[in-house]
């Protein structure tokens, strides 16, 4: 049984079948499937059932809930090669079972691989307006390629209201229900796809048509059993999930090692920071490239690593490090911005490029000044066009940089660098390169750059110029270069 979980991993793997039809072609032989089905034996991959609860917002195709003998939830992505064959054979499956047979779809995602992600989210948003399935298929269908621009134009295709399609993948809707499909999974020892439970009974693994329809077979006959016996078929599901044990599906460790070791060569996800920066020490983190207020000479830079999602760097903001701190000192402080938008605020990140769209077009602080002033969770691509008027952008080009790589790639090198320093949070701050993280009070700010105004008027009288201090100060200090890098 090992030996065959391991050769059906493979293939999940995509390692053994280099041509995405060649584990059809005994399904596409012959003139029906079932015909295969009498003589294929097929196993399923564990011994008992497993629990795997329905839920409310399931998407599903075949028979209704409650009326169909065999359930089958399958955990896959829309990254996944494998998983698109797999479905192929599942959408003739329920054409040959009909109302017998019920196909509920989990999202199974490789943690910060951003475009499988947002391809989930992509299709949870065209199921709430009822196109989760065309969708679902036009995903399969589009190689891996999700990018912006490729997901607006399959919403386009299935006459999706785009505005509302767009305000759903920029704040995250739908990132609750793929992290809790993610969260099931792993729970059920589950970390790559496709992996299916009929009825509770796992499946690794892509399995050849014949070898679906016969583990199906086996099931309904079962079902049928249970329902001869007396059992409803509305509680057929319930029964086997009561039978059902809560454990984790047992794959081979050496499958587990290679399927990382590839993860790994594909896309690490976000890194963790090696470090925590030292309070006591300097680092040379200055405004290169960033948006800044304040005057250009001004002995005093403060560079902040903001999530504007944040409610800490909400009230940083409106407290201290916004107007409050500038107006104490109007001709000796510089607040550059860098953009940190953090996982557990889905809509940081579209919010962080808003911002540096509107960069493109010298308008980043009155931007900046609206979005850190809305309220969590309110700010959406709908949004971004009103504050695009008010501010007097131009909008289509601002829609058009939203998306551009030269706009994601400007969020994605801050973070890098936020990384590499070891910023662990927002909001992160480096005062003339030292460390402050978290909230801050105006009190407690003030004080700090007292300190370094000292510092810099002791300078100036030993002979630097004001215009130059900065400069020198951070050229002694510890290079970012220094740390190894961070991946995202």
């Amino acid at each position: 049984m090992r030996s065959k979980i391991w050769t059906l991993g493979l293939l999940a793997l995509g390692l053994l079948c280099v041509n995405p039809a060649c584990s059809r072609e005994a399904a596409d032989s012959g003139d029906h499937p079932h015909g295969h089905a009498a003589v294929v034996a097929a196993e399923f991959d564990g011994e008992g059932r497993f629990l795997v609860e329905l839920e409310a917002d399931d998407q599903a195709l075949g028979g209704a809930e409650g009326e169909a003998l065999v359930t089958v939830v399958v955990y896959s992505g829309y990254a996944c090669p494998p998983c698109a064959r797999t479905w192929q054979v599942l959408d003739n499956l329920v054409e040959d079972y009909g109302d017998d047979l019920r196909v509920v779809f989990r999202a199974l995602t490789i943690p910060g691989f951003a475009p499988g992600e947002q391809a989930v989210e992509a299709a949870f948003s065209a199921g709430a307006q009822g196109k989760f399935w065309p969708m679902h298929r036009r995903l399969y269908a589009a190689g891996g390629r999700f990018d912006r621009a490729t997901l607006d134009k399959l919403a386009q295709e299935l006459e999706l209201d785009p505005g509302r399609f767009a305000d759903d993948l920029d704040t995250g809707v739908h990132t609750g229900a793929r992290m809790r499909h993610r969260r099931q999974a792993l729970e059920l020892g589950i970390e790559f796809g496709p992996i299916a439970f009929v009825n509770g009974r796992p499946i690794v693994g892509f399995r050849s048509e014949p070898e679906w329809h016969a583990l199906i077979d086996l099931e309904l006959a079962e079902a049928r059993r249970r329902v001869d016996s007396g059992t409803a078929r509305a509680a057929l599901y319930q029964g086997f999930m009561a039978e059902a044990e809560k454990k984790r599906v047992e794959l081979p460790e050496e499958l587990l090692a290679r399927y990382r070791e590839l993860l790994a060569k594909r896309d690490p996800g976000p890194a963790a920071p090696k470090h925590t920066p030292d309070p006591a020490v300097r680092y040379a983190v200055g405004a290169e490239g960033a948006p800044t207020i304040g005057p250009e000479d001004a002995p005093v830079l403060i560079v902040a690593f903001m999530d504007l999602e944040c409610p800490f760097c909400k009230r940083i903001h409106t407290e201290s490090l916004g107007a409050a701190l500038r107006e104490k000192f109007p001709e000796d402080v510089r607040v550059a911005i860098r953009h940190y938008p953090l996982p557990i605020h889905p809509a940081a990140g579209g919010i962080a490029r808003a911002a540096v769209a509107a960069h493109r077009q010298d308008k980043f602080w009155p931007f900046y000044e609206r979005a850190i002033a809305a309220k969590a969770g309110s700010l959406s691509r709908t949004k971004f066009v009103e504050i695009a008027d008010e501010i007097g952008l131009d909008k289509d080009r601002f829609l058009a940089d939203l998306d551009a790589p030269e706009v994601i790639e400007v969020v994605r090198e801050d973070m890098m660098l936020g990384r590499r320093l070891g910023v662990d949070g927002t909001p992160g701050m480096f005062l003339n390169g030292r460390y402050l993280t978290g909230y801050q009070t105006l009190d407690a700010l003030s004080e700090r750059v007292e300190e370094e105004l000292a510092l810099a008027r002791e300078a100036e009288k030993a002979g630097t110029p004001r215009a130059d201090y900065l400069e020198k100060l951070l050229a002694d200090a510890v290079q970012p270069s220094q740390f190894p890098n961070a991946a995202l």
